[in-house]
Parts: structure tokens; sequence; C-alpha cells
């Protein structure tokens, strides 16, 4: 009896570890792969100007060169083990194999920049975005109206301005600026290329949308064209991005004048280029206007900042124009001839104020006494008297052949008022005392280029030279 309760309690026992065990292999089953438990993944791709949680996110878009663009890549589910790498493309290409980053795209056209995925089995999942680069709008400076110099143009009749613009890549809309401005003056780069500049007051300033104008008289204008003047216009080609176009028509043209009058316009140039300066002390330029009989007709001054200008009215006929420099005499006077005809603006020839004259540099004696010499006795303080009427100038100073620094002596310069001479303090050291001769050559340049170098004697000094350590004990 003992023995068949111990058989039951074994098989009971055996019972139980059998379907433990079964059990067991039952729960491992969840963990095999099953298709069904797979989620799909999905990719997406936008970009945007910036990083903003708030800021405009799109799948297309039109940019500059100038831009820098942010890409933004998204993975759902995020979990990486669904997922073996993932990449973006240029127009098929490497682009970047960061999920979000920012960067430029600086070549003009379209382009399709692609977010790829590879998921677990080794397929490739990508998104897709377009973008368009636009090149800067493009203008030809040649074959425009009205032709540069052109004569006769009539306010009252309507002035009419076209030229050659287009778009390269068609991608964005292209807008002009046209001014139209009554200059001061040209400033030349060189004989044979003039470079226009205007510092005078604007009469039209606009933007259009076709590349051709007409310009009316309007008494609402502030400022109006008028009879008998230069003018100088301009236009720029400008997209709605804000690019500009890299050339520039500059042209300009001449009014019409009435009851059969005309004018006179010529340039100036000087050898002195730092005139040009408006702010100078020097005065203005003088223009005597004669007629054939040489009868004094017109009588004009212009600001040496200002080498172009424009007289009128004049009657038809044979003029002779003379400038001068009244201030700065080492500038030579320079004539032009020209015919006036009916209606028109004669262009005279180039005048060139030349100074040839070089700066004089003179012994300045502690009475004050201007004297022309070449030997000096040593002194601690040594004065020297310059005059420059072609400008401002300049100097330098050599001691025995070395030039003179600031640490090897105190310059004080003294001008006068209209800055054509000035009185230079040498402060010599007491090193330079010797009992030798000692040579001091002083070189004074204009801004003209023109030099003038002299050379001074200074006889040995009496005393004995101080050695650098200090004095004798």
């Amino acid at each position: 009896m003992i023995s068949r309760l111990l058989k039951i309690r074994l098989f009971t026992i055996i019972a139980m570890a059998s379907l433990s065990a079964l059990t067991s292999c039952s729960d491992s089953d969840q963990y095999l792969y099953d298709d069904e438990d797979m989620v799909a993944l999905q990719v997406h791709a936008e970009m945007a100007r910036t990083f903003e949680i708030d800021s405009a996110r799109v799948k297309a878009d039109t940019i500059t060169s100038k831009d820098t663009i942010v890409f933004i890549g998204e993975i759902t589910p995020s979990r990486q083990a669904h997922y073996r790498e993932y990449y973006w493309t240029l127009d098929g290409e490497d682009f970047s194999n960061d999920m979000n980053f920012r960067k430029p795209v600086t070549k003009a056209g379209y382009h399709q920049v692609c977010f790829v995925v590879t998921d677990y089995f080794g397929d490739t999942l990508r998104d897709t975005l377009h973008l368009w680069v636009t090149n800067p709008p493009t203008i030809e400076p040649r074959g425009f109206i009205p032709a540069i110099g052109s004569q006769g143009l009539s306010p009252k009749e309507g002035i009419h301005f076209a030229w050659h613009g287009y778009d390269p890549d068609s991608i964005s809309k292209v807008y002009y600026r046209l001014e139209i401005q009554e200059p001061r003056g040209i400033r030349y780069t060189d004989d044979r290329n003039p470079k226009l500049y205007t510092v005078g007051h604007s009469i039209l300033d606009t933007l259009i949308e076709t590349p051709h104008f007409t310009y009316w008289d309007n008494s609402n204008f502030y400022h109006r064209l008028e009879n008998l003047k230069f003018y100088t216009w301009s236009v720029r080609a400008i997209n709605e991005f804000g690019q500009e176009s890299d050339s520039l028509i500059q042209g300009n043209f001449f009014t019409k004048g009435i009851r059969n009058e005309g004018g006179v316009q010529t340039f100036i140039r000087f050898s002195n280029e730092s005139l040009y300066d408006r702010y100078s002390r020097n005065g203005n330029i003088h223009l005597d206007i004669l007629d054939s009989l040489s009868n004094l007709v017109v009588e004009h001054e212009i600001g040496l900042d200002t080498n172009q200008f424009v007289v009128s009215p004049l009657k038809p006929g044979k003029y002779r124009i003379i400038a001068s420099l009244s201030k700065l005499t080492d500038f030579n006077p320079d004539t032009a001839d020209v015919v006036v005809l009916p209606g028109e603006i004669a262009i005279a020839d180039t005048l060139r104020l030349l100074d040839t004259i070089p700066p004089s540099n003179k012994y300045l004696t502690p009475e004050g006494l201007v004297q022309d010499v070449d030997t000096l006795d040593f002194k601690d303080t040594l004065r020297f008297y310059f005059e420059e009427h072609g400008g401002n100038f300049y100097q330098n100073f050599f001691w025995n052949g070395q030039e003179l620094r600031g640490s090897s002596f105190f310059r004080e310069i003294s001008y006068n008022e209209d800055r054509t001479a000035d009185t230079v303090f040498l402060v010599l050291p007491k090193t330079y005392k010797s009992w030798t001769y000692q040579l001091l050559s002083i070189s004074a340049y204009d801004y003209s280029g023109n030099l003038n170098s002299k050379t001074y004697v200074i006889r040995p000094s009496l005393e004995r030279p101080e050695p650098e350590g200090g004095k004798d004990e």
C-alpha cells in the first residue's frame, strides 16, 4: 500500500514538471520574428530658414545663393533598431550624414534634396525636397538710349529711356531702378574711361517693371529737367529677393536749348589729386569765357571738388575758356577753344591745371628772419620755413644720411592760415653735438609729386659733447 502511494506521488511530480516544461516552451514563442508584429517606418523631410520651432517649414522653396537653409529629417517610429542608416543627397550626390543641419546651396537652378533611410531589411525609404536657387539678374551695359552724350533732348516733349535686361534663370521677378541726377562733377579714372560720379540733387529715383521708361515734365515734381543742362542717368536690375545685377548702366545727356541758345561743357584735371577734397581751403577754380573778340562774356567759379561744369546759355559762336587757381599760384592756367552751335552744349577739351613747381625750404633765424643759407651753427632747436603754393606737402629729415624719426628728435609744425606755408621746429638731442661737420638733409614733397631736396652743413660745436652715460666725473 505504501509502495503504491509513492508511485502515485512520483507520477504527480513528473507530470507537474512536464507541464512546467511545456509552459516554458510556449512563452519563448513570443520572442520569435512575426511579420504582423513589425511597424512600418515613415520618413519625412522639411526645410526652413531657422531652427526656431515656429519658423515656416516647407517642402519646396526659392532662395538666393547667399541664403543658408536648415534641413530637418524625421523617422517614425524613432526606435533605432528599426533602421540601419540615414543620409541626405543633393541631386543624387552625398550632401550630409546629419539628421538636422544647416547648409547653403549656392549653385543656381533647380535642385532635389533627398532624405534617405535604409530600414532593417535593406529597403530604401526617401522623402524629397524641391529647391530653386536664383541667379542675380543681368543687365546689358551697352546698347541703351539715350546714348552717352546725346544732345537736344527736350523735357517738354518726353525723353525716352530703354535698355536690355533679363533674368537668366526666370525664377524671380525682375525690377529696374532708374535714377536721373544733375551732377556736380565727373571724376576721371583715365582719359579714355570717365567714371561718372554724382553729388548733385536727384531728379528721379523710381523702381519699374519694364526695361523702358519715358520721362514727362510735370509741374508737381520737386526737381525738374531744365533746358541746356547736363544730366546723368543710371539703371540697375534688382529681383524680388533683393539681388542686384553686377553690371550697371551709366549714361548722360544734354537737354535742348531754346531760342537757338547753347552752352559749353568741359572737364578739369589736376596734377594734384588731393585738390578733389571738397573741404579744401585752397579756394575755387576761376573760369573766364571770352568771345571771338576776346571780350569777357562770363566769369564763373566752381569748387575744387567739382571738376566738370556746364555754362549756359550762350549765343552761337566761338569761345575761349580760361581756367586758373587764384590761390594756388604754382598751377599754370590752361585754355580751351570751343564752338557753340544753336540749341546744343559744346564739349571743350579737358583743361589741365598742372603744378610743376616744387616746394621751397629756407632757414629761419631765432629772430624770425628767413635766410637762404647752406651752413648753420649747431643749436638744440633749428627752425625751417617751407612754402608750397600748389596744395599740401610733407617733409623728410636725414641726419648724416639716416632718416630722423620720432624717437630721435622732436618735430613741431606750425601752419599758416591757408596751409601754403609752415614752420618746422627741429629739436635735436645733445648727442648730435660734434667737433666735426655734420650733415642735415631735408626733402620736401608736394602732392603733385614735385621734390625739393636741400642739404645743410652743421658747423662743429664749440662745446665738448657729453657722453651717452652722462657727464664725466
